[in-house]
């Protein structure tokens, strides 16, 4: 039978998680406000040249601080112009009295003789 050997006891540190350190400049209450106000008609990408941030941080703290840019609407339409020239309208076959095409001549291929 195998004789089990005691391990030296080594001192160790006892582990702790460490917290991450931000990194880059903090978030002013100034840069907040700005971010919230803009934040429903403009894009990311405009706010973060305006604060002088990368898109990415812009981004990060949208979502830290839970923004929406609230349900969709449609855009209006632009009315299109009158043209000068008015064009004929075409008249519209019913769907039902469609006219019967001719059939195609059968092409096979010619006999040689």
């Amino acid at each position: 039978m195998p004789v089990k050997r005691k391990r030296a006891k080594t001192k160790t540190k006892a582990k702790t998680k460490a917290r991450r350190r931000p990194k880059g400049k903090a978030w002013t209450a100034a840069e907040i406000t700005n971010l919230r106000v803009g934040y429903k008609t403009k894009a990311a990408s405009k706010i973060a040249k305006e604060l002088r941030r990368s898109l990415a941080s812009v981004r990060g703290k949208i979502s830290a601080l839970g923004l929406t840019k609230g349900p969709a609407r449609k855009k209006a339409k632009p009315k299109r112009k009158a043209k000068a020239k008015a064009r004929p309208k075409r008249k519209a076959m019913a769907r039902t009295k469609t006219k019967a095409r001719p059939k195609r001549k059968a092409r096979g291929r010619k006999k040689r003789r």
